[in-house]
């Protein structure tokens, strides 16, 4: 992670952020779990940062589960083949409900991450602000950091 991206997530987290994080962080998880999340910094954001990344593969499990249950069994004919392969990719594109929370919920624990990095002082080697970096443009970084938890 550049040193950039550090100092631009130090300068973010604000004292006024950090308050608005432990509210949300609070409510979601629990009083008592988000205290042991602030004081465990151990292993800085490490289960936050893992967690994070398995909310899309549940997503995209989900996915394969509505194809292979609309399509079943590939024909052994080749048109028949292609029509099924054309279904699959249809079906993979279909909504399910509530697909965007797990989205959210990624973003929602990766700041909690940074919020726990930061109040341990170990920005540098932040996973979360890593994984949240890599996955946008800085100056979105930058807007994504100063919401918090707004979405």
């Amino acid at each position: 992670m550049s040193e950039e991206v550090v100092q631009l997530a130090a300068n973010v987290v604000t004292e006024g952020w950090r308050s608005a994080v432990a509210k949300e962080g609070a409510d979601l998880l629990g009083r008592g779990l988000w205290q042991k999340v602030q004081t465990s910094t151990r292993h800085g954001c490490d289960p936050l940062a893992a967690a994070a990344r398995r909310l899309p593969e549940a997503k995209e499990q989900a996915h394969e589960l509505v194809a292979d249950a609309l399509v079943g069994a590939p024909p052994a004919d080749w048109a028949g083949a292609c029509v099924v392969k054309a279904l699959r990719n249809y079906a993979k594109k279909v909504p399910i409900p509530g697909e965007e929370v797990l989205v959210i919920s990624a973003h929602a624990l990766r700041i909690m991450g940074i919020y726990s990095c930061a109040v341990a002082g170990i920005l540098n080697r932040c996973r979360c602000l890593d994984d949240l970096a890599e996955s946008m443009a800085k100056a979105k970084l930058e807007e994504v950091l100063a919401a918090g938890l707004s979405e």
